[in-house]
């Protein structure tokens, strides 16, 4: 009797010193959040500020679009290695049950290669500027194999879409920046700025539409399908991929109190117009601050967007003697091209840039939209609309169709 006493006394006190371990499906539908940025390679091209500043632009995002108490982990520049991603994504993710819901963001160098067999490979660079490794998408699926509940991939790199293959599955949901065949492209403004052109497109989606933009069912969530209809309206630099077995599943909610952006607000689109050889498109937005604009042609060369040889156009409008410097209100813009603007490809991507900080120096892209007088489905590209919603298709105009 005394040693069963003894026994039961053990176990109590043990209780007070051992953790107890949260069942894997324990309820409450908790979000984390990793968000991972690498700049610097060992063989490959640095990217820097521009992967490093996408990462705090969805670790802010994480915390303005989910739910209060998400626990977002950040990591910059690292890791170096399969073996400390792994650690890194438990560390990250660890307590998660089959209620819970864990975001995967990772901004780095994508590339595809071509095995002995024939079989293509999409593979993810892992580097801290000493260390570096590839890790194929297959790997990264079984590191988070091991985390219970739904999980969400947010790919900014390129190529990304041919890791969207590695991730299908009732619990995932993928959001790839690009084609499995495209890359993906950064713009870097300077030592301290730049972005991934994905990642801004998606930030401006939550934060710069309007309600009925980005949520137009008004339940204040956004779900994946909503997410892609409006990236696929203001976004042309590549061909994003959203995968899912449930297109209606809730990724984000709407704040009650959505703090307004120093973005175009609502930016929204006509249908293209063609006369006499010239190309117009109107468009509509708002802002509630000062703000310079420009607008950039970049024309659509051999390996992709040249966007060393833009054309740059000052918006028209005038405070004092400044050419593109707009007060706030609503505002309505049409641009012309010329088919002989569009060149030998008869295609460029038309940017609606704005004009941030210190003496405007800080480039923020506000729209991409693709302009083209022959559209070409290719399987090798993914063009099967120019613009992600909004095809230009000269002299058929009648016939334009969202893309997919």
């Amino acid at each position: 009797m005394g040693k069963r006493l003894l026994a039961a006394l053990c176990a109590v006190l043990m209780s007070f010193f051992l953790p107890s371990p949260a069942p894997p499906d324990s309820p409450g539908g908790t979000a984390r959040c990793l968000a991972v940025g690498m700049d610097l390679f060992v063989t490959r091209e640095t990217t820097e500020p521009c992967s490093a500043n996408n990462a705090e632009i969805m670790a802010a995002l994480f915390a303005a679009y989910l739910p209060e108490g998400t626990r977002i982990t950040r990591r910059v520049n690292g890791p170096g290695g399969a073996a400390e991603l792994s650690r890194l994504i438990l560390d990250a993710f660890s307590g998660a049950g089959r209620e819970d819901t864990s975001f995967l963001y990772l901004s780095t160098h994508g590339e595809t290669w071509v095995t002995e067999d024939g079989d293509s490979l999409m593979t993810l660079i892992l580097s801290d500027g000493t260390r570096e490794e590839a890790i194929s998408a297959e790997a990264l699926r079984t590191m988070m194999d091991r985390i219970p509940g739904e999980k969400v991939l947010i790919l900014d790199c390129c190529h990304a879409g041919a890791a969207a293959e590695a991730f299908s599955g009732p619990d995932w949901a993928v959001i790839a920046g690009c084609g499995a065949e495209e890359e993906c492209y950064f713009q870097s403004a300077g030592k301290d700025t730049g972005t991934g052109y994905f990642t801004t497109a998606l930030e401006n989606a939550l934060r710069a539409a309007e309600p009925w933009q980005i949520d137009p069912d008004g339940d204040g969530n956004v779900s994946l399908k909503e997410l892609a209809a409006r990236i696929r309206e203001i976004y042309g630099v590549s061909t994003p991929a959203f995968v899912s077995g449930d297109e209606d599943r809730v990724l984000f909610r709407i704040p009650e109190n959505r703090k307004a952006s120093e973005r175009l607000l609502g930016i929204e689109f006509d249908p293209p117009e063609e006369e006499d050889g010239q190309i117009t498109l109107s468009f509509r937005f708002r802002t509630e601050t000062a703000v310079k604009l420009e607008y950039r042609l970049v024309p659509a060369g051999e390996n992709g967007w040249d966007f060393d040889s833009a054309v740059r156009l000052p918006d028209r409008e005038r405070t004092g003697s400044t050419r593109g410097l707009l007060s706030p209100g609503e505002k309505t813009r049409s641009i012309r091209v010329s088919r002989e603007r569009l060149g030998e490809t008869g295609r460029a991507l038309l940017q609606v840039i704005s004009l941030r900080g210190l003496r405007w120096q800080v480039p923020v892209p506000e729209a991409t939209i693709v302009i083209c007088d022959r559209c070409y489905q290719s399987s090798v590209r993914n063009f099967d609309s120019c613009s992600m919603g909004l095809v230009t298709q000269i002299g058929d105009l009648d016939k334009s169709a969202n893309g997919q």
